[in-house]
Parts: C-alpha cells; sequence; structure tokens
C-alpha cells in the first residue's frame, strides 16, 4: 500500500533530527490526534458499506417485484385491445398496450403520436384540445373518432393521481353503433347548423313549409322582404311572400313533379320585382328560395335592345361582318355579307358551317381553285383555335380583293370581318400612279416648284427649284424650315421694284407659308430681280390642309422681248404717228393746189377764155381726170384720219336706196363701159328707205364698184344686189374677176395695200379700207367671198336695229 504524503510529515522528520525540543512534542502531539481520526473514519466506512450493501439488495428485489407486476399488467393491456397514454409532466406520455392491427392505426410510438397522420384534421385538433385540458385542467373526456374506413376508436381521457391517462380502445358491438349514430349525429347537427348559418346569412328569401302548407321556418331575408319584425314573427304571423294564386301553383307543381322552378313577381319595398322561384318536396313538407332577377331581367332586356340595334346598325354597314359558334357553324351575319357572296337569306338562315359556305362558294367560281378546299379549311380552322387575331388577303376570281379579319371570341368561336378593298387598292394603285406623274411632271416643268408643309418645312421640290436657288440635295432632303432657306441658298432677292411693286423678300415667302390666317387665304403673284441679274416671277398658292405651293418661273428672256418688242412697238408707233401727221399734212397742202388746178382746168373750158382744139381738149380731160382722182383719193384719206381721231359723225337719215345706188352706179358708169362690162343692179328685195348716212353709202357702193370695174374681165356682168333679211340690210357686189386667195382677204382691208394681180390699175390702196371703216361705224361688218373657180362677191351688212334706236332717240 503506498504511503500518502501528509503535511507534517517534514515537521516529524525534523523532530526526529531535533529530539526533545518544544516544538517537537507539539508535532508529535498534532500527528497522535491525526492518526486517531483517521482510524475512526475508517471504521465508519466500512460499516456504512455494509449498510449500502443490504439496502442495495432490498430495492433490487423490490425492483424485480415492480418489473414482474408491470409486465403482467402490461400484458392484460395489451390483451384487452387498448392503449394508453400517461403524461407524468410535461415531457413525452409513456405509450402503453396496442390496439388490433386491422384498425389500421401506426404501431410505431413517433407515428401513433402524429395524430393529423391518422386522423382528420378536425378529429385531430379536437382531441389535442382535449388533452390539453385533461392535463392542464384535468377535465376528463370522451370521443369517438371516426376512420376513413368508417370504423370508430374511442378516446377516455381521465387523470390518475398526478398522472394524466389517455386511453385509445376499438368499439365493437352495441358501444361501436353507438358510436356511430353519435358521430353521425353530430354531423347532422353540424351540417344543419352550418346550412342554417348559410340560410341566415343569404341574401334571398328562403322558406320551409309543412306538409300541411305552413310556414315552419324562414330566414332573415324572408322576414325583410314581408316587412316582419323577425323570422319568429314572420313564422307566427304565416306572412306570405308570394300571392295565394301563386302559392297554390307551386303547391300544384310539386305535388305532381316534386319540385317547382319559373319566374314569378312579388312585391317588395313597394316595387314589384321579378324573382326566380325554386320549390321543392321533402320527407318533412317543402322548401323553397326566390332569387330576385330584377336587374338581371332588366339587364337581359336591354341586352336585346342592344343587341338588336347592333344588328341594325350593322346591317347599314358595307362591311361584310359574319359570327360562327365554335362548331364554326353561323350564328349572325349582316346584310352585308349577304351581298358580298351573293348568299340567299334562305340558305343562311338554315345556319350552315364555314366549310360549307366555303364550298358553295367554290362550287360557284367565286373563291379561286389555285389552293386545295381542304387547305382553306384548315386555314379556318386555325383561326377560330387561335388565341389572338389573324388577318389575311382574299383575291376572288372576279378581282376582288377582300380583307379577311378573324376575331376569335372567348367563349369559343371567331367573328369574321370581310372588308372589300377593291376600290381601296384601284384609287391607291391611281394615286400612287398620279403622285408619279405629278412627280415626273414637276420634275421636267420649266418652273421651281416647291411645296411647304402647315409646319412651315419643305414637303416637295423639284430640280429646276433647286438650281435657281443653288441648294444642295443633303439640304433639301433634310425637309427644312422655309426660315433656313434664305442662309442656304446661293443667290438672294435684289432689293428693289420689279413689275412695278416692291421686290418680295424671304419674310414674305415664310409669312404666307406659316401664317395664321383666319379668313381664306388668297394667291399671291409678282416679280423679283435676282442678285445675278435674273428676272423671276413668283406665285404663293394655297393648297388643302395648311398647305403652300411656291413656284418660281424665270422671265429673264421674256423680260428682254418684251423689252424690245416695246421699243419697237414705240418706234413704230412713232413711225405711224409721223406718216399719219405727214399724210394729214400733204393732203391738206395738196387739196389747195389741186382745188386751183380743177378750178383753173373748169375756166380752160368756159367760153370767155377762147375757144380749144382738140388737143388741148383732150388734154384737159385728162387733166381732170387725174385731178378728180388725186381729190378722191385725198378725201378719203382725210376721212380716215377724221376716223381714227373719232371725230367723224353720221349725219343718220332715212336714204333712198333706189336713189343713193343709182348715183353710185352713174358715177362708175363711163368705166363700165371703156371695159365693156355690164352692170346687173336687183333692188327687188330692199326695201325703200333704211337708217343711214347716205353721203357715206354711196362712198361704199362707189368704192365697190369701182373695185369690181378693175378686176372684172371685158364682157362679164357685175351684179349689185341689196336684200332686206334678218334685220339686216344687205348690198353685196359680185364680178367674175380672177377672185382672191383665202390667206389674201384679211391683207386687203389693210390701209395702202393693194391687189394688182388681174386687175386692169393698181390704186391707192384705200378703198376697201374706206369700205370697212364705213361699214363699221354704222355697225355692221364687211365679207369678202372668193369661189373656188374665181370671182370674188363683197357684202356689206348695215344692222336694221338702229333704225329703231335712232327713231327712239329723236
Amino acid at each position: 500500500m503506498a504511503l500518502v504524503a501528509w503535511p507534517g510529515a517534514a515537521l516529524a522528520q525534523e523532530a526526529v533530527a531535533n529530539p526533545m525540543g518544544p516544538e517537537s512534542l507539539l508535532y508529535l502531539a498534532m500527528i497522535g490526534l491525526t492518526i486517531g481520526a483517521a482510524m475512526i473514519a475508517a471504521v465508519w466506512l466500512i460499516r456504512q458499506q455494509a449498510a449500502t450493501a443490504d439496502e442495495n439488495a432490498r430495492l433490487r428485489a423490490e425492483l424485480a417485484d415492480a418489473l414482474n407486476e408491470a409486465d403482467r399488467r402490461g400484458s392484460l393491456l395489451a390483451e384487452d385491445g387498448q392503449r394508453l397514454l400517461v403524461y407524468s409532466g410535461s415531457g413525452a406520455p409513456d405509450l402503453i398496450g396496442a390496439l388490433p392491427k386491422g384498425l389500421g392505426l401506426p404501431a410505431d410510438p413517433i407515428a401513433f403520436l402524429d395524430f393529423p397522420s391518422w386522423m382528420s384534421a378536425e378529429a385531430s385538433a379536437k382531441l389535442l384540445d382535449a388533452i390539453s385540458r385533461l392535463r392542464s385542467r384535468a377535465e376528463p373526456f370522451r370521443l369517438e373518432i371516426e376512420q376513413p374506413d368508417g370504423r370508430l376508436v374511442e378516446v377516455v381521457g381521465r387523470t390518475v393521481g398526478a398522472l394524466a391517462a389517455v386511453r385509445f380502445s376499438a368499439l365493437s358491438g352495441l358501444r361501436e353503433e353507438l358510436g356511430a349514430l353519435k358521430v353521425e349525429h353530430d354531423r347532422a347537427n353540424g351540417m344543419i347548423e352550418t346550412m342554417q348559418a348559410l340560410f341566415d346569412a343569404a341574401p334571398i328569401p328562403m322558406w320551409v313549409r309543412s306538409e300541411e302548407g305552413r310556414l315552419i321556418w324562414v330566414n332573415e331575408a324572408y322576414a325583410k322582404a314581408v316587412d316582419a319584425r323577425g323570422v319568429t314573427s314572420a313564422v307566427e304571423d304565416q306572412t306570405e311572400f308570394l300571392n295565394e294564386q301563386d302559392r297554390a301553383r307551386i303547391a300544384a307543381t310539386t305535388r305532381q313533379s316534386g319540385r317547382f322552378s319559373d319566374k314569378l313577381n312579388a312585391v317588395v319595398e313597394a316595387d314589384r320585382r321579378n324573382f326566380r322561384v325554386v320549390d321543392a318536396a321533402g320527407p318533412f313538407g317543402t322548401a323553397g328560395l326566390a332569387i330576385d332577377i330584377s336587374d338581371t331581367e332588366t339587364i337581359r332586356r336591354e341586352f336585346d335592345e342592344t343587341v338588336r340595334s347592333h344588328s341594325e346598325t350593322l346591317d347599314q354597314l358595307t362591311t361584310a361582318i359574319a359570327r360562327f359558334d365554335e362548331k364554326t357553324r353561323l350564328l349572325y351575319h349582316n346584310a352585308a355579307f349577304a351581298r358580298l357572296f351573293d348568299l340567299a337569306s334562305a340558305y343562311l338562315e338554315t345556319a350552315p358551317d364555314h366549310g360549307g359556305i366555303l364550298d358553295q362558294l367554290r362550287s360557284r367560281g367565286i373563291l379561286p381553285d389555285d389552293r386545295p378546299l381542304r387547305d382553306v379549311k384548315a386555314d379556318i380552322l386555325a383561326a377560330h383555335r387561335a388565341t389572338q387575331p389573324t388577318e389575311a388577303l382574299w383575291h376572288l376570281t372576279d378581282g376582288r380583293t377582300l380583307r379577311v379579319f378573324a376575331s376569335p371570341e372567348p367563349r369559343g368561336g371567331a367573328t369574321w370581318v370581310f372588308e372589300d378593298l377593291t376600290e381601296k387598292l384601284q384609287l391607291e394603285s391611281r394615286l400612287n400612279a398620279l403622285v408619279r406623274l405629278q412627280g415626273e411632271t414637276l420634275d421636267f416643268l420649266r418652273e421651281g416648284v416647291a411645296v411647304f408643309g402647315q409646319d412651315g418645312r419643305l414637303r416637295l421640290s423639284n430640280p429646276i427649284f433647286a438650281e435657281l436657288w443653288g441648294l444642295s440635295e443633303e439640304f433639301l432632303a433634310a425637309k427644312p424650315h422655309i426660315r433656313a432657306f434664305p442662309a442656304t441658298a446661293s443667290v438672294s432677292i435684289r432689293a428693289g421694284e420689279a413689275g412695278g411693286a416692291a421686290s418680295p423678300t424671304w419674310s414674305t415667302f415664310s409669312h404666307a407659308v406659316t401664317a395664321f390666317d383666319e379668313g381664306p387665304r388668297e394667291a399671291e403673284s409678282g416679280e423679283f430681280e435676282l442678285s445675278d441679274g435674273r428676272v423671276q416671277a413668283y406665285g404663293i398658292v394655297p393648297l388643302p390642309a395648311g398647305q403652300t405651293m411656291l413656284t418660281f418661273t424665270d422671265i429673264s428672256d421674256a423680260r428682254e422681248a418684251e423689252r424690245m418688242l416695246r421699243e419697237r412697238n414705240e418706234a413704230l408707233e412713232n413711225a405711224a404717228r409721223l406718216k399719219s401727221d405727214f399724210v394729214q399734212h400733204v393732203n391738206y397742202e395738196l387739196r389747195s393746189p389741186l382745188t386751183n388746178i380743177i378750178g383753173f382746168s373748169a375756166l380752160l373750158r368756159s367760153p370767155e377764155t377762147g375757144p380749144l382744139n382738140d388737143r388741148q381738149s383732150e388734154y384737159l380731160d385728162y387733166i381732170g381726170t387725174s385731178t378728180s382722182s388725186l381729190l378722191t383719193i385725198v378725201n378719203d384719206i382725210l376721212d380716215l384720219a377724221t376716223i381714227d381721231a373719232g371725230i367723224m359723225d353720221l349725219d343718220l337719215t332715212d336714204v333712198d336706196v333706189a336713189g343713193t345706188v343709182g348715183h353710185a352706179a352713174d358715177a362708175v358708169r363711163d368705166r363700165f363701159r371703156e371695159n365693156d362690162i355690164a352692170l346687173n343692179i336687183d333692188l327687188s328685195q330692199a326695201g325703200s328707205t333704211f337708217r343711214a348716212d347716205g353721203h357715206r353709202v354711196t362712198q361704199i357702193l362707189f368704192n365697190l364698184l369701182s373695185n369690181a370695174a378693175n378686176f372684172a374681165p371685158g364682157g362679164s356682168t357685175v351684179r349689185l344686189k341689196a336684200v332686206r333679211r334678218d334685220g339686216e340690210m344687205i348690198f353685196s357686189v359680185a364680178d367674175q374677176g380672177p377672185g382672191i386667195a383665202p390667206t389674201e382677204v384679211a391683207r386687203l382691208f389693210e390701209r395702202f395695200e393693194t391687189n394688182p394681180s388681174g386687175g386692169r390699175q393698181s390704186g391707192a390702196g384705200l378703198g376697201l379700207s374706206i369700205v370697212r371703216s364705213f361699214v363699221e361705224l354704222h355697225g355692221g361688218k364687211v365679207e369678202i367671198l372668193s369661189g373656188p373657180k374665181g370671182g370674188t362677191t363683197v357684202q356689206c351688212r348695215f344692222p336694221l336695229e338702229r333704225d329703231r334706236r335712232d327713231l327712239a332717240a329723236e
């Protein structure tokens, strides 16, 4: 045995080394006391160990007896088909016993304690709540738990001293039947209470009647509908919701068929409303309810009216619309659909399917046969099954093009819209062609054209516009604003006056393009000169939709030609004025010596001056003829000058037609005789007089006869005829001369123009000019008619209306 070191060992050793000292004695005494105490403790421990061994043997014997008792009792519990849950504290319970395997309950303790896994949620919650109250409040309980297969398990909970025991046992026999009845009763009561709560909360009147037809239960909605104080009062007073006639009808129907369902009327809150009444017979009588469908009926009527209105509206549309159900049968179509495909109303009223309609259209040659019909039908079915609207183009055999739009309906089927695009496509084609034509036309115009929108930005222009202002293609392609043009253009507008008005500026054009005038816009035009010297004519033309067109035309050459023509015209006018002045002056200067010559010739012929020989007399005749011709020319020139000056007045009188024609014929008779020309005068249709200037009419006829005598061949006849016809007095002189070419007719009326071709002599060229001037001065006109084989007829037409006007004026 190993020695244990103790604290006094060192002191003892020191005492041995120093014997018999006081300190050594003290140390020896302490050592003796320590050894004595150790011996006493060792004896006590030996005795205590023996007592503990005896107690352990006794406890082992008691434990063996307890275990045997527990095994015996557990065996008894296991044989009894029960299972106990024993709760002794806050921990998990002890499980004792086992239930029959036929119940299908889990044998594993952990799975068994998981109640929600093998029983309903309601039963599990109810059991856990009962166990909780048992453990916390020592409240016993008894429950019947129904298995999914319908078998029952009884659960009983009670306290045993400080323990809480819960016993699970299977019910059998009468107990099982009683338990099942209890469960069924509880279920029925729960269902009744639930339905009772539902019916009381329902907003529709509900009632239950006995077999005798008396009210035995109503809900709160019923009591409110009949203005009762409550459900009890409504039942006690037998306050009815429906009238007696309706109740009798309901009772008769339920007795016959066991059920009634129809629409009835009832007065609720002083308002007659529509109800859907359902009443059914049962073992204890009948039960019924009334659903207020007044709003539904109102909506239905409004819906029917809306559908009818929409149908009438759709029938007025030119777009064809058809509605098909989920089986592709026709439900609705408007009138345009029947017209579009020329389908009979009787056929459409049979509700044909979409495929049948396509078959008919294909057989009638309306749909082209470029695709198999099954492919077309497959497309139709795909459109019906699609989730999004589809669109396609149909080209019919008669040249029409249809835009077909299919919109699937949420409840099945689809709505098809057929829009005839034929006219639209034709108009678009014509519009595109017109736009191309206009574009090409603008491109080849000699004018610069630019069109600006309402926002002031360029819409289109032609190359001449860009060339005129020196603008780049990039600048024009950007559709610039009109205010950007002055800074970009390579030429500018020269300030000043052009065409008699102030030159415009780009501000003028900008204002015309962008101004918001309330009244109608007017077109403007004018001229301006560019900085390079070119002259431009501009036009501002308002267009529809607030657009404005600017046009620019280069008129530099025209203005230069105009200037040259103006200068030439001024020169010609000056020359004509000088000629007229010269002729007038010469005429006046010639008139005096000519008068003297005529006078002296007459004096030479007088007897006072002495006799003349034959030669002298012949010379005087020549002098007389020449002076007469010259005097006639001078007088004609003076008359023309007077007419040009606008100062000639006609001396209108009643002219004797025969006398005037005779004077003119006598004046030219010698020339006719010299040339062997006969003169035939016809006045049978002329009347006696007409209103005119007799002296001027004589001059007119004299000139016409003199002209005819000059061109008529010898041996021919000149015809002078006067006719009163269609409100005119017509004098015509016809000869059988060589005629006048049509191109020369207009020139004959010009002054100093002669046509010696075929004539005996060329005069001054004033005869026909004098004739036209005098006739037009009378308000008439002169015509020259020349046949293809020769001969010329000159007609002078004098209006007779002037006679009445002049008489009225007098």
